[in-house]
């Protein structure tokens, strides 16, 4: 079996190889995404694209106008007026390209989500990854549009002093490429599997949150321009600022892409069908991200013998698996055929695929041993750091609340509610965790003994209250509770993990096909009158 394995193997790789080298040879047959034609097709068509284009022009052109007559008026000459209008056509073409790009390309994906407008998305052979990359794509060509077309613009205000090309360059780059991640996380707002009205307030909170991004890189487009991107490389800052300078924004743009494409992923997923293997590409993604920004914080620490810059690390590891377990437990027990079919027969990778495939029981496994290795991680870092123990704890308090509710949920929706949707598991999660908070300060409140001492001894089960606690024996008594909830729920569960533990088993070559349900039977005939 290992011989045919190897062999079975080697005979893909091959076929991958070979057929990637058919493609290069065959370039001059490529295409272009449907996706994107289809979508720059009915942009062209349509008037809102472009009469906000005319609109952005005629701003543009107004504004400048106004400026360089303003100044022509002026008795003193001002030497920095290439500046002032670059900085006025910065806020104009930030808050357009931010706001109407991302709204456009979010509002016609949700659009093609809803129900009575199903074929794109559901009567296409389109696979999720050239339907989410084509709407991207789709998104940054408007982008380009909007910017070829400022272009001219900037450029000239070259000529009018205070500013020069290479900042202008670096400017727009960086607007560019954070159009695109907000276009990103429109079509991951627009993919989400909820109702029309929510998908609204997302977009209001999403417009809030844009224009105030959009007020911080003015401010940071400012500073660039007071100084200039030339300086900023070493000429007349120094080699100190400069590195600290391109780390700063190395850093910024690394963060801003693994985000990006996390929502990439999170995107596909969402738009596949239910017996594809959505789970498999998404965490393979964040735990190489989760690899790689660990080894970057530990060569930080490395050379600046500070410890306390391994917390972002952890800190952040530790909200993106908290999001990551709510979804894990709202995956399906039972695996699709095609999901199966990929199971491998060895069983060393076997154990690898059931932490990475579809199903509950192998998420819960993929995020503990990722939040372990992490806290191990962190516990040895910050071993020369005592005043870090209360958080230590605190943390480990946290996380053993997480898995317990997560486990109580699958138990509650396993017992009485099997006939639900599987996300139920998932609500369920979070209701606990709120009511948990909730409940006993409201019972205390309407009898009149909700007090501080109350709030801090009749908390244990609240992850809320765990790092509100005062003291240090506070924590350990959320500590004791969180490993007796979850200890308790290990052994209520434990029987369902072993089930799915050994269900996780490829197909047979050998088995039959699913059998198609029987026809049915077709009506009598009709009688027959007699003719008279």
């Amino acid at each position: 079996m290992n011989i045919q394995d190897s062999t079975l193997n080697i005979q893909r790789s091959r076929g991958l190889i070979d057929g990637m080298v058919q493609r290069l040879r065959n370039w001059r047959e490529w295409e272009l995404n449907p996706i994107v034609v289809k979508e720059l097709r009915q942009a062209v068509r349509s008037w809102s694209v472009t009469g906000m284009l005319l609109l952005f022009l005629s701003v543009l052109f107004c504004t400048g106008l106004v400026m360089i007559l303003g100044h022509a008026l002026d008795v003193h000459a001002n030497q920095r007026l290439g500046a002032n209008v670059f900085q006025a056509f910065i806020v104009i073409l930030t808050f357009s390209s931010l706001v109407f790009i991302p709204l456009y390309v979010g509002t016609r994906l949700a659009a093609e989500r809803q129900e009575n407008n199903l074929d794109l998305l559901y009567i296409t052979t389109l696979t999720p990854h050239r339907i989410i990359r084509g709407k991207f794509f789709c998104g940054a060509y408007m982008a380009v549009l909007f910017f070829s077309a400022c272009m001219p613009f900037m450029a000239f205000t070259n000529l009018l002093r205070g500013i020069d090309l290479p900042t202008v360059g670096f400017i727009l780059v960086c607007l560019f490429l954070v159009v695109c991640a907000a276009v990103q996380c429109a079509i991951f707002i627009a993919c989400l599997p909820v109702s029309k009205l929510f998908k609204i307030l997302l977009g209001l909170g999403g417009f809030i949150v844009l224009n105030m991004v959009s007020g911080m890189l003015n401010a940071i487009f400012y500073t660039l321009m007071q100084s200039g991107i030339v300086s900023m490389s070493g000429g007349v800052a120094g080699v100190h600022a400069s590195s600290t300078f391109w780390t700063g924004f190395a850093t910024a743009a690394g963060v801003i892409l693994a985000v990006v494409v996390l929502l990439y992923y999170m995107s596909v997923a969402l738009i596949s069908p239910p017996s594809a293997n959505r789970a498999f590409a998404l965490r393979v993604y964040i735990t190489v991200v989760w690899l790689l920004s660990g080894i970057l914080s530990l060569y930080r620490v490395s050379i600046s013998s500070n410890s306390e810059l391994i917390l972002p690390w952890a800190i952040t590891t530790f909200f993106l698996l908290s999001g990551a377990l709510v979804v894990v437990i709202s995956n399906n027990d039972e695996l699709s055929v095609r999901v199966r079919r990929r199971i491998p027969s060895r069983a060393f990778l076997r154990i690898l695929a059931f932490l990475f495939y579809n199903g509950a029981a192998g998420g819960l496994v993929w995020v503990a041993l990722l939040l372990s290795l992490t806290a191990m991680v962190t516990m040895v870092v910050l071993d020369s750091r005592p005043s870090g123990w209360r958080e230590l704890a605190a943390g480990a308090a946290t996380v053993l609340y997480l898995f317990a509710y997560a486990l109580t949920a699958l138990l509650i929706h396993r017992k009485f509610f099997s006939r639900r949707p599987a996300k139920l598991a998932g609500i369920l999660m979070v209701f606990l965790a709120g009511a948990w908070a909730l409940l006993p300060n409201m019972v205390l409140f309407f009898l009149g003994r909700l007090t501080t001492h109350s709030f801090d001894t009749l908390q244990p089960g609240s992850i809320f209250n765990v790092w509100l606690a005062r003291g240090f024996d506070s924590v350990l008594l959320h500590l004791n509770c969180g490993a007796a909830w979850l200890l308790l729920m290990l052994v209520l569960n434990a029987r369902w993990f072993l089930r799915q533990l050994n269900h996780f088993q490829p197909v047979e070559a050998g088995a039959p096909a699913a059998q198609p349900p029987p026809a049915p039977a077709p009506p009598p005939p009709l009688p027959t009158v007699a003719a008279e």
